[in-house]
């Protein structure tokens, strides 16, 4: 009898979302927004755009501008005088010019000193640094190309991991932990809280129901729409060339993390009582979270305060393993037996809490 209503509260609530559609398609698409927003923050932040004037094409002068492009810093654009390079700057076209002038190459070839004039636009503190540290690094790769006696060390690469994820493939995935944790919020809240709004809450707790029924179909409702935005978001980390190496670990930490945060929206909606607190709340709790989740890199590389409180919270632990089902690396010091045992924590104690918020609020008429 409990199952049997647990799964007819469901199949209402996917009803319910299918005759007002509004919430639900934007419940689906606000994390591919989010998707689409952090790409377009990834590719535009990747390297500093700069122009470069070149008064000559001798030797020294192209292996200098190739020194600049390795340098992995610099969008380099040659223009053909230094004014141009100015107006691009006051018109924030580039953020620096950098003249490689005449007789550069030949002074160089006699071991002579050569200047090379520098226009930088120090508006943005990052971007300027970023020039300021890119400009030694390329002219050290100039001599060790050009006079490699000239510098009596060299360095050698040794990787931590067989190949590179670039900060565009790091952050994208990380957006499948905020598609779960404001989805997750959403849909939970706000199933329960339309009870509320429709007075259908009452009749649900007059019925010859258990209370625990009414919340297992509020969860299994959430659980279905959960999937679909994290199959949808997938679908468009697909067509940006991600793949999984760890499926099984994948769908696992999915299902046991939409499980935390479908829980607590549960929970919210009960206590809240309305969708429009839910929305809100759900926005307002979800977008810090994922912000210390380390949807940027590794929290151990952030400030020692931030990634003690940020440990305390399901959502950078399951972006790690989201990371080493997608990259193949741990980006936590947390062995991953503990991690899940911390995940399965947490839905646990969701569990609870949204049952806990349900009877609670029942129990207040």
């Amino acid at each position: 009898m409990g199952m049997r209503a647990a799964f007819h509260i469901m199949m209402n609530d996917l009803r319910l979302n299918l005759v007002s559609p509004f919430a639900t398609i934007l419940s689906l698409i606000v994390p591919v927004n989010f998707l689409f927003l952090f790409v377009l923050f990834a590719v535009g932040g990747a390297k500093v755009p700069v122009s470069v004037v070149m008064a000559g094409n001798g030797y020294n002068d192209l292996a200098f501008l190739h020194a600049l492009g390795t340098a992995l810093t610099f969008h380099i654009q040659r223009v053909p005088s230094a004014a141009i390079g100015q107006q691009l700057i006051q018109h924030h076209g580039s953020v620096a010019t950098i003249q490689i002038p005449s007789g550069f190459s030949g002074k160089v070839a006699h071991q002579q000193t050569a200047y090379i004039p520098l226009t930088l636009n120090n508006l943005n503190a990052d971007f300027a640094n970023d020039v300021r540290r890119a400009i030694p690094l390329g002219i050290l790769n100039f001599y060790h190309s050009v006079f490699p006696s000239v510098i009596p060390f060299s360095w050698k690469e040794v990787d931590a991991y067989a190949h590179n994820v670039t900060f565009l493939g790091y952050l994208s995935v990380s957006i499948q932990t905020v598609a779960l944790l404001i989805g997750g919020l959403l849909f939970g809240g706000r199933g329960s809280a339309r009870e509320w709004e429709l007075g259908t809450m009452k009749e649900l707790m007059l019925a010859p129901i258990r209370p625990w029924s009414v919340v297992l179909g509020k969860l299994c409702a959430g659980m279905v729409n959960g999937i679909a935005s994290a199959a949808l978001v997938w679908v468009v980390l697909l067509l940006l060339g991600l793949r999984l190496l760890a499926w099984g670990q994948f769908v696992g930490v999915t299902l046991v993390t939409m499980l935390v945060f479908i829980s607590l929206g549960v929970a919210i909606g009960s206590v809240a009582k309305s969708q429009f607190v839910v929305t809100p709340f759900a926005f307002a709790l979800g977008l810090p979270l994922f912000f210390i989740s380390g949807a940027f890199g590794p929290i151990s590389w952030s400030t020692p305060a931030v990634a003690v409180i940020a440990r305390v919270f399901p959502v950078v632990y399951a972006n790690a393993a989201f990371q080493h089902a997608v990259h193949g690396y741990w980006p936590i010091d947390t062995a991953p037996v503990w991690l899940w045992t911390i995940l399965l924590a947490w839905a646990v104690l969701a569990l609870c809490v949204s049952w806990l918020a349900y009877r609670r609020a029942t129990a207040q008429h």
